[in-house]
């Protein structure tokens, strides 16, 4: 009988035992699903955000095809990494209106570099330091960004319109503007690349008495929602060319 029961009491303690272990596994193996699950969607989150500025080159590039015939030589490519950056806050009033960003390859950012989403641009960063970097977004009183509307080409410049908006200025009355014109970055520009969604137009004015139109527009980027940006970093191009 004591046999008996010091079995039942050991094979209780086996089963105890083998329970714990199975769930303290369970539990490792959750935690490395997760931090696996995060940086997977992060990769894709970057990826996704390449694409898109793909996609807007490849979009210029088919209405130059379009109108010109003759681009059939055309080739691509992006000459830009995408360093993943987090936003952890605003950046001070004072200072800039923007972005407090955060990236463990801060030592590859560089001040005047580009910020975008897959959405488009965000803006350029302003100031580093060792450990987070300052980035103006477009909402900046300061912010000016040279821009072509994609229908007809026209260049004209973004800055902020004082709420929540943008403006389109130096596009005179004499030329055409519609509801709905999509603007790009125009690469007229040693901070930002061409062929970067900017905004859309979503408003009208002509000022007979003046020489420019109002132009109201509407941010491609959602800057109240922003979580994770990315910054564009020339690449390191050789001799060669690669």
């Amino acid at each position: 009988m004591m046999i008996s029961s010091d079995g039942r009491i050991i094979e209780g303690l086996r089963s105890t035992s083998l329970f714990t272990i199975g769930s303290i596994q369970g539990t490792m193996d959750s935690i490395e699903s997760y931090f696996y699950l995060h940086k997977f969607n992060r990769q894709l989150r970057t990826e996704n955000t390449r694409l898109a500025y793909e996609n807007f080159q490849l979009q210029d590039a088919l209405l130059e095809n379009i109108r010109l015939r003759k681009q059939l030589q055309y080739k691509y490519e992006v000459k830009y990494d995408l360093i993943p950056a987090k936003v952890i806050g605003f950046s001070p009033h004072d200072f800039v209106t923007g972005l407090l960003l955060s990236t463990k390859d801060i030592q590859k950012v560089r001040e005047d570099a580009a910020v975008m989403t897959a959405e488009g641009l965000v803006g350029k960063i302003v100031k580093m330091s060792s450990k987070y970097a300052i980035c103006q977004n477009l909402l900046d009183p300061n912010s000016r960004v040279s821009v072509r509307v994609q229908r007809n080409r026209e260049l004209g410049l973004i800055s902020w319109d004082g709420g929540s908006s943008l403006l389109l200025g130096h596009i005179p009355n004499t030329i055409s503007i519609l509801k709905g014109d999509v603007l790009f970055t125009s690469g007229y520009s040693q901070i930002y690349p061409p062929n970067i969604k900017v905004g859309i137009v979503t408003g009208i004015q002509i000022n007979e008495d003046q020489l420019f139109q109002t132009i109201t527009v509407k941010p491609s980027v959602n800057f109240n929602r922003l979580e994770e940006v990315f910054i564009l970093q020339a690449k390191q191009i050789n001799e060669s060319g690669n």
